[in-house]
C-alpha cells in the first residue's frame, strides 16, 4: 500500500514536470518561437542583444505582407512538414543542452518584396518595388545593389528580403530570394531588454 502511495506521488511528480515541458515543446514548433538577434543589419531597429518574440501563427503567404521583419532559415534550408519542425527544434534544444551554441544559422530581415513584385536597385543606392520609389523611415543608409541584375521578379512562393542597415547588411541581394518554407516566424514585440519591451514597429 505505501509502495503504490509513493509510486503515485512519483508519477505525479513526472507528470508534472513533462506536461508543461512538452505543452512549452509544441507551443514552441506551432505557435511561437523566441530568438536573441547577433546581427547588426536590422539596426537601428533591432540590435544584437535585443531578444524577440516571432510568431508561427502569422506565417503565410496570405498573412505575409512588405514591410514585416521575419525569422529564417539560410542556406536554402526549408521546413516541409511538421517532422522537419520537430527535428528542427531537437537540434535547438541539444545545441542549448551541449552549450555548443547555436549551429542552425538564421537571419532577421524584413520583407521588401512579395510574390510577383518587381524589385528594382539603382545605382544611386535607391529601391524601386513595383516602380514606386521606396521611402521608410527604418532604412539606414543608401542600399548598395551588389551583384544582382535588376530588376528582378520575386518568383512564387518566395520573397525578396533586406535589413534596415542596408550598407551592413546580407541578404536577398546576396543570396537572392527566400522560399516562404524557411520562414520560422514573423517578429510581434522585443521582450528583452526591459527598456525596450514592447510591439516591433
Amino acid at each position: 500500500m505505501a509502495s503504490r502511495k509513493i509510486l503515485k506521488e512519483i508519477l505525479g511528480w513526472v507528470l508534472a514536470i513533462i506536461l508543461p515541458v512538452i505543452l512549452v515543446f509544441a507551443l514552441n514548433i506551432f505557435v511561437f518561437t523566441i530568438s536573441s538577434v547577433s546581427q547588426d543589419s536590422m539596426r537601428n531597429t533591432l540590435i544584437p542583444g535585443d531578444v524577440v518574440f516571432y510568431s508561427r501563427l502569422s506565417v503565410g503567404l496570405d498573412k505575409l505582407r512588405r514591410g514585416d521583419i521575419i525569422l529564417f532559415l539560410t542556406n536554402g534550408k526549408e521546413m516541409n512538414s511538421f517532422a522537419d519542425k520537430f527535428k528542427q527544434k531537437i537540434r535547438d534544444v541539444t545545441d542549448v543542452i551541449t552549450g555548443r551554441g547555436q549551429t542552425t544559422e538564421r537571419y532577421v530581415k524584413r520583407i521588401v518584396g512579395l510574390p510577383g513584385d518587381v524589385i528594382d536597385i539603382r545605382a544611386d543606392g535607391s529601391v524601386y518595388v513595383n516602380g514606386e520609389k521606396e521611402n521608410k523611415a527604418y532604412v539606414r543608409g543608401l542600399t548598395p545593389p551588389r551583384g544582382m541584375d535588376y530588376p528582378i521578379t520575386v518568383p512564387e512562393n518566395c520573397l525578396f528580403v533586406m535589413g534596415d542597415n542596408r550598407e551592413a547588411s546580407k541578404d536577398s541581394r546576396d543570396f537572392g530570394c527566400i522560399s516562404i518554407k524557411s520562414v520560422e516566424g514573423k517578429a510581434v514585440f522585443i521582450v528583452w531588454p526591459l527598456s525596450k519591451i514592447g510591439k516591433i514597429k
